[in-house]
């Protein structure tokens, strides 16, 4: 068992560091928004979760590796599925926008269970998890991806009320 656990260790990890380098495209957010419901969709409606899309400008264009960038998207998705799936009314917001100074943003917001505290410097941590079945890699890849398109991730939690994650991209 010790010896799978280490293989299935040293796999996990050559994953994490082999991400390709992003080929960049144009891409209107809410093209990119609709292919990442279409994928999850079904998920959503089996669990009886809503999503909520968010764009007050639809003519709101990103530049981004479309493969990676819904990678991110659909981690960060299951992950605030399970966030909210004890809520009476579970509800995940995505939305993206441009800050003052033009910069492009996605957020994703859930009114979930919230991360805990002392954990909330720790998640992007590889193999951390606060999950008993998480292997730790989803927001390590996360934060690589973003790392790659020179653009960063945040958390924001507060506990009981929910998570936002936000992607910043220069």
């Amino acid at each position: 068992r010790r010896s799978e656990g280490l293989l299935k260790f040293a796999e996990t990890y050559r994953n994490l560091t082999k991400i390709s380098k992003p080929i960049l495209k144009k891409i209107y957010a809410r093209d990119l928004f609709e292919h990442v419901y279409q994928l999850m969709h079904q998920a959503l409606e089996q669990k009886n979760i809503e999503l909520d899309i968010i764009l007050k400008d639809p003519a709101l264009m990103l530049e981004l590796d479309v493969n990676l960038i819904e990678q991110v998207l659909i981690n960060l998705i299951l992950n605030a599925m399970e966030a909210v799936k004890e809520r009476a009314e579970p509800r995940i917001a995505l939305s993206a926008f441009l800050t003052e100074n033009d910069k492009t943003v996605i957020k994703l917001t859930d009114n979930g269970i919230g991360i805990p505290e002392d954990a909330l410097d720790k998640i992007f941590i590889p193999f951390f998890s606060t999950r008993k079945n998480g292997n730790g890699i989803g927001l390590t890849l996360c934060k690589q991806i973003m790392i790659l398109h020179q653009g960063s991730i945040q958390v924001q939690s507060v506990k009981d009320e929910g998570t936002s994650f936000v992607l910043h991209f220069n």
